[in-house]
C-alpha cells in the first residue's frame, strides 16, 4: 500500500491539527516538520513521532523527499513556503486563506500549475454538514436564487492577546472573515465587482496589538447579490464559546439561516456555561479525529493518492484572496474598491 511521505511547515496550533489527521491515516507517513522556532519543532516532532525536525521549510525540501507537505503558518506566511514546496513538486494543502495579497495567489497558481503539483487551501467549512447542505439548496434551484447573505465570525480577546503570538500582522478579516467569504463566494458563484469595508482599532491598539478590533465589509457581486461580512476580535473573554458563528442566506424565494454557536451542546458547570466545540475537529478515546478539518484533510490526501480534483479549487481561493485585498485596500482608502472583471 502506498504511503504519502508528509511534512508539515508551522508546528503551531493548526500544524498538530493536521499531523494529529495524519497520524492516524493508513496511507500517510509523517517524515519531516519545520518551524522558525527548532525547539518547538522539536517539541512537536517527539509528540508526533517524526524523525526530521528543521528550522525552515527551505532545509526540509533540501533534507528530505516529501508528498505532501502541509502549510500551517500564519496567513500572512503562507506564499513562499507553498510557492516552494510546488515548485519543488511536493503537493501542497495549505491554510486558509490561500494568500492575503492577490500577487502571491497568483504565484503560487503558477507554481502549481508549472510543476504538476496539487494544491488545496484548507477552507475546512465546506464540510460542515450544514454549510454542505445548504450549498446543495441552493444548486438545487429549488429556492430560486440568492439574493443576499450576512456572516458573523466574532471572537473572544483571548484569541488576539493569547491564542495567536502574531495577531498584530493579521486581522479579523484575514483571520475570521476569510472562512465565511469562501462559503458565500462557493454559494453564490459569482465575481466580487465592488468591495466596501470599515474597521475599528481601540481595544487592542491600547494593549499594544496594532491591529482591527473589527471589521465590517460588504461585497457586490457580478450577479447583482450582495453580502456583509462581519469579524471581531474584541468579544469578553466570558463568552461561552468560540467563535461566534452565524450564516444567513436570503433567496427570491427562501431563507436559510445556519448558527454554528452551539454545536448541539450545552455544558454548565462550575466553570461557567459553554458551548464546547466539535464540528470542526473532535478527538475520539483511540486518537482518530473527527470533523470538517479531519475530513478535508484527508479529501486532499485522497486526491494526491488517486489525482483527483479537490472540492477547493484554486481559481474560488484566489477570489477570496481578491476579496481580503480589496477590503484591505478599502480600509486603507475609507472608499470602495472597484475590481477588474
Amino acid at each position: 500500500m502506498r504511503k504519502l511521505k508528509i511534512g508539515i511547515v508551522g508546528a503551531g496550533i493548526m500544524g498538530h491539527w493536521h499531523a494529529g489527521v495524519y497520524s492516524t491515516h493508513p496511507q500517510c507517513q509523517m517524515v519531516a516538520v519545520s518551524d522558525l522556532n527548532r525547539e518547538k519543532a522539536e517539541a512537536f516532532a517527539k509528540q508526533f513521532n517524526i524523525p526530521h525536525v528543521f528550522g525552515s521549510h527551505q532545509e526540509m525540501l533540501a533534507g528530505v523527499d516529501l508528498d505532501v507537505a502541509s502549510v500551517c503558518t500564519p496567513d500572512f506566511a503562507h506564499a513562499q513556503p507553498t510557492i516552494d514546496c510546488a515548485r519543488a513538486g511536493v503537493h501542497v494543502l495549505v491554510e486558509k486563506p490561500l494568500a492575503v495579497k492577490v500577487s502571491d495567489a497568483e504565484a503560487i497558481i503558477a507554481a502549481a500549475h508549472e510543476s504538476g503539483v496539487i494544491v488545496m487551501a484548507q477552507f475546512s467549512h465546506r464540510w460542515v454538514p450544514a454549510y454542505r447542505q445548504t450549498k446543495d439548496l441552493i444548486a438545487s434551484g429549488e429556492h430560486g436564487e440568492p439574493l443576499m447573505a450576512y456572516a458573523r465570525k466574532n471572537d473572544p480577546l483571548s484569541v488576539a492577546t493569547d491564542m495567536l503570538s502574531w495577531s498584530a500582522q493579521s486581522t479579523p478579516a484575514w483571520f475570521l472573515s476569510s472562512h465565511d467569504i469562501d462559503l458565500v463566494c462557493w454559494y453564490f458563484e459569482s465575481d466580487p465587482v465592488v468591495v466596501y469595508a470599515n474597521g475599528v482599532r481601540k481595544v487592542l491598539v491600547s494593549m499594544g496589538i496594532d491591529t482591527f478590533d473589527a471589521i465590517m465589509s460588504q461585497v457586490r457581486f457580478a450577479n447583482g447579490a450582495i453580502a456583509t461580512f462581519e469579524a471581531c476580535w474584541t468579544y469578553p473573554n466570558t463568552w461561552p464559546t468560540m467563535p461566534d458563528s452565524f450564516v444567513e442566506v436570503i433567496t427570491t424565494t427562501s431563507v436559510i439561516h445556519m448558527d454554528r454557536k452551539r454545536e448541539q451542546i450545552e455544558l454548565s458547570s462550575p466553570r461557567g456555561f459553554q458551548y464546547p466545540r466539535n464540528l470542526l475537529s473532535y478527538r475520539f478515546e483511540h486518537g482518530e479525529m473527527h470533523g470538517a478539518v479531519p475530513l478535508s484533510i484527508r479529501h486532499f490526501a485522497a486526491c494526491v493518492l488517486e489525482a483527483g480534483e479537490p472540492t477547493v479549487s484554486l481559481a474560488s481561493s484566489l477570489r477570496v484572496t481578491r476579496i481580503l485585498e480589496a477590503i484591505q485596500r478599502s480600509l486603507d482608502t475609507g472608499a470602495p474598491v472597484t475590481l477588474k472583471s
